[in-house]
């Protein structure tokens, strides 16, 4: 018996998409050339076609319902793939200036490398890239000051995320460093609000272990060396880690730390055929560099 197939209509998901970015039915007619009946009736349309209520309203504001939340991120790529191919079957030309965000507080070196990448093959689009911890990246994201980012965040799914990936942050330390039981550890952290910070703080005071932080940086690259130079322990992702560091282990008094979250960030209704190139090249690379665990698309 041949499987029945639902055709999800591009338009129907742009609709959908740029709703969930905007939070306003008016503004998204206005971006997408109809009234706002002609929005609702779409959704109303896209919510038939997939048997499935999508999105909730709480007076004026909009909000995913959780079916909706597992059909964005599918969106997202479906509209990605959509506008690359007409790009490409119609050569167009990558021109204009991206904003881009990336953060301090992961592993910038491995996205500089893709981003350099792409600029030498694209000479005519202009790169504004900023550096900045994940925090301030999103909120800037979120004001149209940055048209896309990576970044970290507490929790998964999050406001215009297309996809994403966890890891596991690891206890280093210098590998001759002596850890002294009789004295507050000694701590090597990003400043307060840092979601690294957090888990180790938050580990240690569950165990009861007294702590003090004996170093502190926004950079990632300043926080590695201070661990090489033996001045305490800090978390790391894996691919953080550098020769000469040691981790430590649970048998060590060091408890598993909670998961990171890391995503690329942006605003479909915003992208330029440039912007969304440098995406589809980050998205590749990011099924290289991410762990074993499969990565999410999902959003909102």
């Amino acid at each position: 018996m041949m499987r029945k197939f639902t055709n999800l209509q591009t338009d129907l998901l742009r609709t959908f998409v740029t709703v969930v970015d905007l939070r306003n039915y008016t503004e998204t007619g206005q971006i997408l050339g109809r009234t706002q009946p002609a929005i609702s009736l779409q959704i109303k349309r896209l919510e038939e076609i997939s048997g499935a209520k999508l999105l909730s309203h709480k007076g004026k504001q909009v909000e995913l319902t959780p079916d909706g939340q597992a059909l964005l991120g599918y969106a997202r790529e479906i509209l990605r793939l959509n506008d690359r191919a007409v790009a490409n079957l119609q050569q167009a030309a990558f021109l204009g200036t991206l904003r881009i965000g990336l953060p301090v507080d992961y592993s910038i070196e491995y996205f500089q490398t893709i981003i350099a990448e792409f600029a030498r093959q694209n000479p005519a689009v202009m790169l504004d890239i900023r550096c900045d911890r994940s925090r301030e990246l999103l909120s800037a994201l979120h004001v149209d000051d940055l048209d896309l980012a990576i970044a970290i965040t507490d929790q998964m799914p999050a406001p215009h995320v297309s996809i994403y990936w966890s890891e596991r942050p690891v206890w280093v330390c210098a590998r001759d460093h002596r850890i002294d039981p009789a004295q507050p550890l000694k701590l090597i952290a990003h400043p307060d609000g840092c979601f690294y910070r957090k888990r180790m703080i938050d580990a240690l005071d569950t165990e009861g272990r007294d702590w003090r932080v004996a170093f502190e940086s926004l950079g990632v690259s300043a926080l590695q060396k201070a661990v090489l130079d033996g001045m305490g322990v800090t978390a790391l992702t894996k691919k953080t880690l550098l020769r000469g560091m040691r981790v430590l282990a649970p048998t060590e008094g060091f408890p598993k730390l909670s998961n990171i979250h890391v995503g690329l960030f942006y605003k479909h209704v915003k992208m330029s055929d440039a912007a969304l190139k440098l995406i589809e090249k980050i998205a590749e690379n990011v099924s290289t560099f991410r762990l074993p665990t499969r990565a999410r698309s999902e959003g909102n």
